[in-house]
């Protein structure tokens, strides 16, 4: 069981623990635009799954199960971090470490209008480009996000969601997300986690 974010050591003293955090969503919800703000305000390393999943130069080739289980070990050990992607089953081992879930959850319409930036967004964060064919295919799969059943899709993250035992946050707007981070900025990202955590375990995603 990981330390929780601020708790005490029984003397009243009260210590923030080494962060690690995990944010789920569609493709185009915003997790690596939060994963770097956060990581901006503490120390934290950003772990990309879609870095893990794919091998160096691009979008198109899988790693190994072998290989990805490797890389998701060496990351787990590091001290803080925080984890990004719509991988629900590589998520799934980093969430039992993790004092905080993030979940992302604007509905399509947002994530739509914020794909076509990805491309340039990917290339300046994780250095690979995204092609046109890739992005092709990703506006063809994002949209089912939400009849899909596997661990990828709204299903699969709400089960994450409903499962995990400690700091959730639900943030359904982009407006949620920017006031997540001015949060962060004024009482730290410890402290902003603790404050828009949310006691349901659901996540609709907004009416349009």
């Amino acid at each position: 069981m990981p330390t929780a974010i601020g708790e005490s050591d029984g003397g009243g003293f009260v210590y923030k623990a080494l962060m690690k955090i995990v944010i789920i969503g569609n493709s185009g919800s915003g997790k690596t635009w939060l994963a770097t703000r956060l990581a901006s305000l503490a120390p934290l390393t950003v772990i990309h799954l879609d870095e893990l999943f794919w091998l160096p130069g691009g979008f198109d080739r899988k790693r190994s199960a072998e290989e990805l289980a490797s890389l998701i070990t060496q990351k787990r050990i590091m001290p803080s971090w925080v984890v990004e992607g719509v991988f629900g089953e590589l998520a799934t081992p980093f969430l039992e470490d993790a004092q905080a879930l993030i979940w992302l959850n604007p509905g399509w319409p947002v994530c739509r209008r914020r794909l076509p930036a990805r491309g340039s967004e990917s290339k300046a964060h994780m250095g690979r480009a995204q092609s046109e064919a890739g992005l092709a295919r990703l506006l063809e799969w994002a949209p089912a996000y939400s009849s899909r059943d596997d661990t990828r899709s709204y299903k699969g993250h709400l089960s994450l969601f409903q499962q995990f035992p400690r700091h959730r946050l639900c943030l359904q707007t982009e407006e949620d997300a920017v006031s997540l981070v001015d949060l962060a900025m004024q009482a730290g990202v410890s402290e902003a986690l603790q404050r828009a955590a949310t006691d349901t375990a659901e996540c609709p995603s907004p009416t349009p």
